[in-house]
């Protein structure tokens, strides 16, 4: 996966700068004081292709021995963090839940996951998770997925919509 520019905006849905967010944490993955702010980071290293990261925040007992990750065939569209438990200054473990969606070809999806992970040697690592996904096509009619504001038969399908039908399809990332 080709590294992307790093965005003004952090990706991880904070409200801070990405300077200030998860960039420290990216360079020295011994500032995540937490399992969210790991989960965090990890979810901005997935929107930038920062593969390295990646698997040096991946604990060791189930890490891949790579990360099979198309070029440009995922474009990250937001994170929403939904819970967290543990983390605590002594504990060892924690669980974050969340909901990240993303365009994979032509489709809207959203991945829920309830995410272990584990505190070793005082860094926290990602252990792995339950998850479940959903996949849509967007209607004509519906909030374009890419952010704009506007409907999608207004935004990405105006690219994809063949004049007189009304299907309409998602650019591929």
């Amino acid at each position: 996966m080709k590294e992307q520019t790093p965005p003004v905006q952090c990706p991880c849905g904070s409200g801070r700068l990405f300077t200030e967010c998860c960039r420290p944490v990216i360079e020295n993955h011994e500032r995540a004081s937490s399992p969210e702010e790991l989960m965090r980071s990890r979810y901005t290293a997935f929107t930038l292709g920062n593969n390295r990261y990646l698997m040096e925040s991946w604990a060791e007992e189930t890490r891949p021995r790579e990360i099979n990750a198309d070029e440009g065939a995922i474009q990250w569209l937001g994170l929403t963090v939904e819970s967290c438990e543990g983390g605590e200054d002594d504990s060892k473990e924690g669980t974050v839940t969340f909901t990240a969606r993303f365009l994979s070809g032509r489709h809207l999806c959203s991945l829920h996951e309830r995410s272990r992970f584990i505190r070793k040697k005082g860094l926290w690592f990602y252990l792995d998770g339950e998850t479940r996904s959903t996949t849509e096509k967007p209607g004509r009619n519906s909030p374009c997925p890419c952010g704009s504001g506007k409907k999608y038969k207004r935004c990405c399908c105006q690219a994809d919509c063949s004049p007189g039908t009304d299907v309409c399809s998602l650019p591929a990332p």
